[in-house]
């Protein structure tokens, strides 16, 4: 044990740059490609060896180092964010994004720095800390973005089915795992071991193996389960409209009263599509127009299907007050064009759609309104679920951000009638992100909503990639990104609503780690050894 502290406290600072560096690097690949899933197993590696015994300043530094390069590569789009939705040139842009990636590369320095610092004042073994540490800061760092490492998964289906009892975060935890149990592994090659290491690298493979285990049967048996589904015809709009901050007029030959995406309703009603989906897209003046409604109203009812789709809304504040909010709202109308079902967004986007902290506050409210322009679309929040009621399925609509957010979800799956099959569906629009791969991370995170509550999942997105997921998180329908289409899916379905253990209780698994770690935290600091 001491040969290996010795070693790996050999190395110099530009050594560990230089690891932290490659570790960030290598965790971005599967956030960036999800076919390179397999490298966020051993992406920490490199980063575990550079804070191994380094000083509580330095594990700090490292981690932000790693965390910079993760940042910088993983989320590169938010540049193409800034310049298309604010108009500026490249070079302010790019300054803007540094802000927003230091901040961001905060969550790897806390990790480093909080990890060490347990190392020094607990005698629990690293197996545990790890794990711990990394599921606590990927969940409870603020973010604009939220972000998970299970879910850069999406394609490594046997790794990501015990999330229906967990959630996203047991998959965190685990991945944490198996980079420091490899790591150990590695150390037992090149030096000796006490045998309670051996004996903890044992118990850590084997809850490594159970993980998969499980992980494998669940799958088969989900294969099978939906061999025999029930299946229903979707249809899916994809129009491909290109982002503006100014209302944007209908297309050459269409109008407001009969958009682009009810022609590709009618190609869709015609190969016999029983629902069709619009994206979150541009304004359509449906809710503020009775003869845009009128119009809706008979064009669905001639070509027989339901249709959802997303509006903005405007209500007054009070009878007595001329302003009005607005909401960003889902709306399903039946078969015979009659509104059944109207959803306001709850989980709104930060900068966007609202100011934290200051969107009450009304001298600085006008104060960033006047920095952010046009871009800042104050919306109000929801402040209720609302679940569109299909004679076969109870819809779960879901906003655009609102998938990225685990337990929302689950609670809202819980909350929907259990005597019809369940269906989660999500509205997006991308466009703001460019030819950037932001779009599939937005999707592949969301595949991680329909295992956790085993409920298939169709996302649609205004321009592309829209994709169905089943169950077990298989993908069995994805579209062309950055091109108008019309598809139509046979969506398997269950009638019988069995919620999964996550759907039921979202919050054990990470309460419990949260728990664990705060009694850790006392312990440490009421009877640890200061070190320092």
């Amino acid at each position: 044990n001491g040969s290996k502290r010795m070693t790996d406290q050999s190395l110099s600072i530009w050594q560990q740059c230089l690891l932290a560096l490659l570790s960030g690097g290598l965790l971005s690949l599967s956030f960036i490609d999800a076919q390179y899933f397999f490298v966020t197993w051993v992406a920490f590696i490199p980063f575990l060896v550079a804070i191994n015994g380094a000083s509580l300043r330095r594990s700090y530094f490292l981690g932000f180092l790693s965390g910079l390069i993760f940042c910088m590569s993983a989320a590169y789009w938010v540049v193409d964010f800034i310049m298309l939705s604010k108009d500026y040139d490249f070079r302010l842009s790019f300054v803007l994004s540094l802000i927003f990636w230091f901040y961001s590369a905060q969550l790897t320095a806390l990790i480093a720095l909080t990890f060490n610092w347990l190392k020094q004042r607990t005698s629990v073994h690293e197996f545990i800390l790890f794990p711990l540490v990394i599921v606590t800061f990927y969940s409870a760092y603020p973010m604009l973005f939220p972000v998970r490492l299970g879910e850069s998964q999406s394609l490594f289906l046997s790794a990501i089915q015990a999330t229906d009892m967990t959630g996203v975060y047991g998959l965190d935890a685990i991945i944490a795992l198996s980079n420091i149990t490899l790591l150990s592994l590695i150390r037992f090659i090149l030096f000796k071991q006490p045998k309670q290491e051996n004996r903890a690298c044992l118990a850590a493979m084997a809850t490594l193996i159970i993980w998969f285990t499980y992980g494998l049967f669940a799958l088969q048996t989900w294969e099978l389960k939906l061999a025999h589904s029930e299946t229903i015809r979707m249809g899916i709009v994809q129009p491909n409209e290109e982002p503006s901050l100014e209302k944007s007029k209908p297309k050459p030959g269409y109008s407001r009263a009969y958009p682009l995406e009810m022609a590709m309703t009618e190609a869709l009603s015609k190969a016999g599509a029983e629902i069709v989906i619009w994206p979150e897209a541009k304004y359509k003046e449906y809710l503020d127009w009775p003869d845009v409604r009128k119009a809706y109203q008979n064009q669905v009812q001639g070509l027989n299907v339901s249709l959802i789709f997303q509006d903005v809304e405007h209500l007054p504040v009070s009878t007595q007050n001329s302003t009005h909010q607005q909401y960003n709202t889902a709306l399903m109308l039946n078969n015979q064009g009659e509104l059944v079902g109207q959803y306001q967004k709850m989980k709104r986007i930060p900068f966007g759609e609202y100011v934290p902290l200051v969107s009450d506050v009304p001298i600085l409210r006008a104060w960033v309104e006047r920095f952010f322009g046009k871009f800042l679309n104050e919306m109000a929040p929801g402040t209720s679920r609302q679940f569109f009621e299909h004679e076969k399925l109870s819809i779960i609509p879901l906003i655009c951000y609102e998938v990225m957010f685990p337990d929302f979800v689950a609670e809202a799956v819980t909350q929907a009638q259990d005597n019809l099959g369940k269906l989660l569906v999500g509205l997006s629009s991308n466009g703001w992100f460019g030819a950037t791969r932001q779009p599939y991370q937005h999707v592949n995170a969301s595949i991680l909503r329909a295992v956790e509550n085993r409920t298939p999942l169709v996302h649609v997105v205004n321009n592309g990639p829209s994709i169905v997921a089943l169950p077990n998180g298989r993908v069995m329908f994805i579209s062309d990104y950055h091109q108008a289409g019309a598809y139509i899916v046979n969506v398997p379905y269950s009638s019988v609503t069995q919620n999964s253990f996550y759907s039921h209780y979202p919050n054990f698994f990470l309460y419990g780690l949260y728990g664990l770690l705060i009694l850790m935290i006392v312990w440490s600091l009421r009877w640890g050894r200061r070190v320092f």
